[in-house]
């Protein structure tokens, strides 16, 4: 059964946010994409290494709704525990983001693959994004795709593209496109269709499903003589509310490409017809910090600020919290959130071997208070174990001075008693580990080309190295409770202020009291 979606609206405004930007695009060369995986706050985040393996064929390749011919070999790669495959031993990288389609898939329909699904298998297999791109199409057109809309930026060490599917109307097959990324652009999905106008003559900037043209005639989506416009043609509404999705897409375009990125306004009539941004635009000099800095930004610098006004509170916090059912209104939507499961930045280097051009940065709950620490490609067909505080954490459980994300939680939740205090703390920490890592990296490459050292060695720093960041945010979650917390805090005078709050009246006075009655006695 497949529901055909016009006028729902999914609430998809807790999912992702991810980013590209094209080797020219960037100061060194790299090709870059980012990911946060963001839900509802209750699920802990673990990475896991998947080995290279060989099979004696034929053999069958387990799904999540059946089973599918393995291949005879099949590569290592980085993945979240239940979660998207992130990064390959052949620097094959994804980043993924849920949209909004207008055809919604059922799992037992026929389909036998979801996102997750297509993510494990294009990095067990593909040795370059297009090739990744191209695995992940035609297995979800042969065996069927029944999951929501959803987008994967799928990069390698010389392209990007930006990787959009949803099911088709039968239910037994999928829909699919792929745009390449300019090698000078920058590109951002933020739970919405980006990909606009479709040259379906040009091979090499667009790859598309077979049947796609035809859906969209067949459904009466499009007609000759129009151009083809994937996301007007397949996007559902932005998920949520409006501008759930295209004021990131501004948020992160201001950033990374502030030139292009001044005609662009914060306002629109509709994302889906009014087409407010263009999929990627025109940047230079991208880094990794740039992406570490758009995935931390809750809008300062703008009239959206969520660390300003009433609602951020005396302490200026950006985090938002859900309101009842029976409440209506929204919350505007940033890219950095208190639901952050984990978050990380794909490095992919071409004139580097392999092993040490791929780095997968990795930060745990919500990036704005959390640290990023690196770990190389090459980890995934070495013999070194990733770091206990990346794969042991839980949700209901506390393992104080080990695991990553409950580190992370604590620093956010310490953080919350005195924002506008505390976040300089966590500023000074994230610089200070972060650019220890940064050296740390400088260093590995340099020793590796030269044959002086193995991966195994570069994978034990940098483990090291992680494990010691996890340590130092244990211990400022420590420094910012002692150093916010009661008897320090000092209310703003602007927040005193307010009307709103009552604090220059005092306390209400007490309401009159009525005299007693007078009691008459009568005389005997």
């Amino acid at each position: 059964m497949l529901w055909l979606l016009l006028g729902a609206r999914p609430d998809l405004s807790g999912a992702c946010t991810t980013l590209v930007a094209g080797r020219l695009a960037t100061a060194d060369g790299s090709v870059m994409a980012s990911h946060s995986n963001d839900g509802d706050g209750a699920t802990a985040a673990n990475l896991l290494l998947v080995p290279r393996a060989e099979w004696q064929l034929p053999a069958e390749r387990t799904v999540s709704n059946g089973q599918l011919p393995q291949v005879a070999r099949t590569y290592a790669y980085f993945t979240k525990v239940g979660g998207y495959a992130s990064l390959n031993e052949h620097q094959v990288g994804l980043a993924e983001s849920t949209c909004v389609a207008v055809f919604e898939g059922q799992r037992g329909a026929g389909a036998m693959l979801d996102i997750v699904d297509l993510s494990a298998l294009a990095l067990e297999r593909a040795n370059s994004s297009r090739r990744a791109v191209e695995t992940m199409g035609e297995l979800a057109e042969r065996y069927g795709y029944y999951d929501a809309g959803e987008s994967l930026l799928v990069v390698d060490p010389t392209e990007a593209f930006i990787f959009h599917v949803l099911p088709d109307p039968s239910g037994t097959s999928a829909v699919w496109v792929a745009q390449r990324v300019p090698d000078s652009h920058v590109g951002v999905v933020a739970n919405s269709f980006t990909v606009r106008e479709v040259d379906l003559h040009d091979g090499e900037r667009f790859l598309y499903s077979r049947n796609m043209v035809d859906v969209a005639l067949s459904q009466g989506r499009w007609g000759p003589g129009v151009p083809f416009d994937f996301t007007r043609i397949f996007a559902g509404p932005e998920p949520g509310h409006k501008y759930a999705s295209g004021r990131r897409m501004w948020a992160a375009f201001r950033l990374l490409a502030p030139a292009a990125a001044e005609r662009l306004s914060p306002w629109y009539s509709e994302y889906v017809s009014s087409a407010p941004y263009p999929a990627t635009l025109p940047a230079s000099n991208v880094s990794s910090r740039s992406l570490r800095q758009v995935m931390r930004d809750y809008y300062e610098g703008t009239q959206f600020n969520l660390a300003s006004g009433m609602a951020a509170g005396a302490f200026a916090s950006p985090a938002r919290w859900s309101a009842p059912s029976n409440v209506s209104g929204n919350w505007e939507r940033p890219i950095a959130i208190s639901r952050t499961i984990l978050s990380y930045v794909l490095i992919c280097r071409e004139w580097l071997p392999a092993a040490v051009g791929g780095v997968l940065w990795l930060a745990m709950h919500a990036a704005h208070t959390s640290v990023y620490s690196p770990f190389w490609a090459g980890m995934t067909t070495a013999d070194s174990p990733l770091p206990e505080g990346y794969t042991v954490n839980a949700y209901s459980r506390v393992d104080r001075g080990v695991g990553a994300w409950q580190a992370s939680r604590f620093v956010f939740n310490a953080a919350q008693l005195h924002f506008d205090e505390a976040i300089r703390q966590v500023r000074q920490a994230q610089e200070l580990w972060e650019s220890r890592a940064e050296a740390l990296l400088d260093r590995g490459v340099a020793e590796y080309v030269a044959g002086n050292a193995t991966m195994a060695m570069l994978a034990n720093r940098t483990n090291a190295h992680a494990v010691a960041a996890v340590s130092a945010w244990w211990a400022l979650s420590d420094d910012i409770m002692l150093s916010v917390a009661y008897p320090s805090v000092t209310y703003p005078a602007w927040w005193l202020d307010s009307t709103d709050v009552a604090f220059q009246d005092g306390p209400p006075p007490s309401p009159e009291v009525p005299p007693p009655p007078t009691v008459k006695i009568a005389q005997v």
